[in-house]
């Protein structure tokens, strides 16, 4: 109860300080006060110091939202993927990350399955956000033997660890992951951790997303980053999968209870 309870915490701080992030008026009023203070009443060998460094993190922070930061941030995580080689795979993977590009997700991944890359589809995803890209994928034209939902990952490591015996059980060693560019290097690297061969497929942002908001999802990707590291969830851990008390086909019915793990309020609304 105790862990729940700090996660909940943790879930509200960073919402609070994405809030804050998003909006410039929070972040910039609140720092030309201090320099204001500083000058008006601060000792004469603060105030340099204290002036140069809101200064500097006012112009960090205009750049950081701004289109080529934004693009700059997004590219810096890009850069580490691997190439899609074209070849075959065992089965395509989506992330669910709510309604966020939803209809992207399943195009892509329903392309994928009529070009004969893969033989099957898993979709991964808490809150029906699994059960809606099935649907797509049916609506699509795809049959519902080629489908595998996976309902009650809420977080990047359990869309890994819920759906490793999902696809073990048919056999899956090499698989192709959709999920956004932001969020694709954390993904490939914790489904790496569980054992898989990843072809990585990141989807583009939308033009028309505001470049605030392009910089807050790499940022928050770059902070999921270092978590998982020091986390220890990009080492190797082929044989872990989450609550093992629980069949495989028992992750496609029933949701574990403790399946919250401390990324969960990292999807987009």
């Amino acid at each position: 109860m105790l862990f729940l309870v700090s996660l909940q915490v943790w879930g509200q701080a960073k919402l609070a300080v994405q809030d804050w992030f998003a909006s410039p008026q929070r972040v910039l009023v609140p720092l030309l006060a201090i320099a204001c203070i500083t000058f008006a009443f601060g000792t004469r060998s603060w105030r340099p110091l204290v002036l140069r460094t809101t200064l500097g993190i006012v112009i960090s922070y205009l750049i950081l939202i701004s289109p080529i930061g934004a693009a700059l941030a997004v590219e810096g995580l890009n850069q580490f993927l691997p190439v899609d080689d074209g070849k075959p795979v065992d089965a395509v993977v989506i992330l669910g990350r709510g309604t966020f590009l939803e209809a992207e997700r399943s195009q892509a991944a329903a392309q994928f399955w009529r070009q004969q890359r893969s033989p099957l589809v898993l979709a991964t995803g808490h809150g029906g956000e699994a059960t809606r890209l099935v649907q797509r994928l049916l609506a699509e034209g795809i049959p519902p033997s080629a489908l595998i939902e996976e309902p009650c990952a809420r977080t990047t490591e359990e869309n890994a660890l819920l759906s490793a015996p999902l696809l073990r059980q048919k056999k899956v060693q090499r698989i192709l992951l959709i999920t956004d560019s932001p969020h694709m290097l954390r993904s490939l690297l914790t489904f790496q951790s569980v054992g898989f061969d990843v072809v990585p497929y990141p989807l583009s942002l939308p033009h028309n997303l505001p470049s605030i908001h392009t910089s807050l999802s790499a940022l928050r990707e770059y902070a999921g980053l270092a978590s998982y590291a020091l986390a220890g969830r990009f080492q190797p851990r082929a044989g872990q999968t989450a609550n093992s008390s629980f069949s495989s086909q028992s992750l496609t019915t029933t949701c574990p209870t403790d399946s919250l793990t401390a990324d969960a309020v990292n999807r987009p609304n």
